[in-house]
């Protein structure tokens, strides 16, 4: 089992997350549309960024050439937790990886997101 987390101040994120071309480096389209239906727009980028960072840093790779922030998706279950996916080569490499699981949590208040991720 490992364990990554990441916390960041959501002022933080806000030039990315105003910027269309940067926001795109970043998230999927479909995150986008997410992030846009809350008027808490903001905290949502910021967390799921934190989230991102935080399989990332559980995984003891980092991002790289295979695992990029664009790479992982992060969409909700039924009961709205949230469901880690990987896109395209990264898919392949993380199941290598030989985890059965991976489990995240995202958290904010009014300045500061938060995620951790769990693998096993």
């Amino acid at each position: 089992m490992d364990v990554g987390i990441d916390v960041l101040e959501i002022e933080r994120i806000k030039k990315i997350a105003d910027d269309d071309i940067k926001l795109g480096t970043l998230f999927t389209k479909k995150e986008i549309m997410y992030f846009k239906k809350f008027d808490s727009y903001y905290d949502h980028v910021a967390g799921f960024f934190c989230a991102k960072e935080a399989i990332a840093k559980a995984l003891r790779c980092g991002f790289n050439e295979i695992l990029t922030p664009l790479s992982i998706e992060i969409t909700h279950g039924e009961n709205k937790d949230p469901i880690v996916n990987f896109l395209g080569k990264a898919k392949e490499y993380v199941n290598a990886f030989g985890y059965k699981e991976i489990k995240i949590s995202i958290s904010h208040s009014k300045t500061v997101a938060t995620a951790i991720c769990i693998v096993d």
